[in-house]
């Protein structure tokens, strides 16, 4: 059994994120590169704590995930107005395959699920991340539709 937990990402945490988030395997199949510093992400930590601009409509909710004492990545969250969440989630290769990126976007679901405003919780990713795939289907989201592709899923 694997001992994860999230918690509310704060400035704090930007020095182990950014040992975290150096593989360049990552990257892959997002669309940024490692943090350039620990100075860049604390920065980029305070943006986001300070949430969307005043004239965008989400919320957006971003958590460290550690393994026992580690920072292994972060899961994060955008709730729009319509009462729908878009999950996210990054984790070191040291991580894979060895169910914490699961455990780490369940615990994320979970909370997800306990607010009010979230009506449905979707997710999306490369076509070629199988990794991820994967994962989206062991937590219970469902293909619904693909486009350039991204694979589109949402949790049933």
């Amino acid at each position: 059994m694997v001992d994860v937990r999230i918690e509310p990402q704060v400035r704090e945490h930007a020095e182990g994120l950014f040992a975290a988030l150096q593989d360049e395997r990552i990257y892959k199949h997002l669309d940024d590169g490692p943090p350039e510093s620990v100075q860049a992400l604390s920065e980029r930590i305070g943006r986001l704590l300070q949430g969307a601009p005043a004239d965008c409509p989400e919320t957006w909710l971003n958590w460290t995930v550690f393994e026992g004492d580690n920072v292994v990545g972060y899961t994060q969250a955008t709730v729009y107005d319509d009462g729908t969440a878009s999950l996210a989630y990054v984790l070191s290769p040291q991580a894979w395959g060895q169910s914490i990126a699961y455990a780490a976007s369940k615990l994320t679901i979970d909370l997800l699920k306990a607010m009010s405003s979230v009506e449905r919780i979707v997710a999306d990713t490369e076509q070629g991340n199988a990794r991820s795939k994967a994962l989206l289907l062991r937590l219970g989201f469902a293909y619904t539709h693909e486009i350039d592709g991204d694979v589109f899923y949402q949790l049933d």
